[in-house]
């Protein structure tokens, strides 16, 4: 039977050996152009914040939620709090009281807790975000419980990682056929390494707009993976919002069967949720990515690397080390160009940026981003 990645990549080997013959990469039939004023307006980043919490964005790995565990975190400035119970079920939250609005629990993480009580005035709330308990009740003659439950958030476990959407009327997170593909792959059981967190003095569309194309690399990447990849190679598949993208590396060559051809041997692959969050699969492991738009040139970054098991010895560990530092190193040269690019956005060179025909992926992310901003679609 045909493995998971065989299947996936039987199509693309086919496509990267036209695209490699012909030394012309996949097209759309036109050039695309982005007004510059979508990058600095600081009306457009509530429009955009608002965006976000309609759709999946990355609370944390799953293996970082064991069973009777916790997870209190901030995503867009919206307090959320996740707990799993022995039996594994996810459940998210907002972490807020909901007797005076109090932040219920801190961020952090944790284990063994039966409930959490409020700092203010001791209102308690289970695991599963019922309403417990609260001093002196009989001054809330009428009060429903069932009710004063913690506001419930869409959550899902896909892929190894927990996502949620932060406006608690969205009653459902659909990550769609990307999601089903890297389980596939065993992502669902990898564990987290090397977490971190940091902001960029540049646009959020600005880090999207460089991960949809390969055309930088001989020029940006030429010190760091530049010789890895064939030169301005993307493979790229849509997903309603959602995408990927094969990025062919340099070792696959005409004489290179279908026979022979692996997909994570001979590429990486970009998954892409819409709005923000990237996936970056590797010959044995996977970079996770994702953004928060602080202001119009500020984000927020988050990244960590999910691998197949914890590290059991020294060796290991430095094999993983190695991996998340040339990831960072290459991740740094485009942060450098995107933070000169925003410095450059008020100067008047631009009205607009310009993207050529094969850059189609970052011009179709762009008009699905206007759709969306323009004429939300109902949850």
């Amino acid at each position: 039977m045909m493995s998971a990645a065989a299947a996936i990549g039987a199509g693309l080997y086919r496509r990267a050996q036209t695209v490699l013959r012909t030394g012309r990469p996949e097209m759309a039939d036109r050039t695309f152009v982005s007004p510059v004023c979508r990058y600095v307006d600081d009306g457009r980043v509530a429009a955009e914040r608002a965006l976000f919490r309609r759709f999946p964005q990355v609370l944390c790995p799953a293996a970082d939620l064991p069973a009777d565990g916790w997870c209190a975190r901030d995503i867009g400035g919206v307090p959320v709090l996740a707990t799993r119970s022995a039996a594994g079920e996810v459940r998210a939250f907002l972490n807020v009281c909901r007797h005076r609005g109090a932040r219920l629990v801190a961020e952090g993480t944790g284990c063994g807790r039966r409930a959490f009580a409020c700092p203010y005035h001791a209102w308690s709330y289970g695991t599963d975000g019922a309403l417990r308990g609260l001093p002196q009740d009989w001054g809330f003659p009428g009060l429903d419980r069932t009710a004063n439950g913690l506001r419930p958030l869409a959550v899902a476990e896909r892929a190894g990682v927990i996502w949620v959407a932060t406006d608690p009327h969205v009653a459902d997170l659909a990550l769609g056929p990307l999601a089903d593909e890297l389980e596939t792959l065993g992502f669902a059981d990898h564990v987290s390494f090397m977490p971190r967190s940091f902001e960029l003095a540049a646009n959020w569309k600005l880090m999207l707009d460089a991960s949809f194309e390969g055309y930088h690399f001989k020029t940006a990447h030429r010190d760091t993976i530049a010789a890895m990849f064939a030169d301005n190679v993307q493979l790229i598949d849509e997903y309603g919002l959602n995408r990927r993208l094969y990025l062919v590396r340099s070792n696959l060559s005409a004489a290179t069967t279908e026979a022979e051809f692996a997909f994570r041997e001979h590429g990486n692959a970009i998954y892409h949720f819409f709005p923000a969050t990237i996936l970056l699969v590797q010959r044995d492991h996977a970079q996770l990515t994702w953004l928060e738009p602080l202001s119009p040139g500020r984000t927020r970054v988050f990244d960590v690397a999910l691998i197949p098991a914890p590290p059991d010895s020294e060796k290991a560990a430095g094999h993983w080390r190695r991996n998340v530092a040339l990831y960072r190193r290459t991740l740094a040269e485009d942060y450098a160009l995107m933070e000169s690019m925003q410095c450059t956005m008020t100067s008047g060179a631009n009205e607009a940026l310009t993207f050529g025909a094969f850059e189609f992926a970052a011009a179709r992310f762009h008009t699905q981003l206007e759709s969306e901003l323009k004429h939300p679609a109902k949850s």
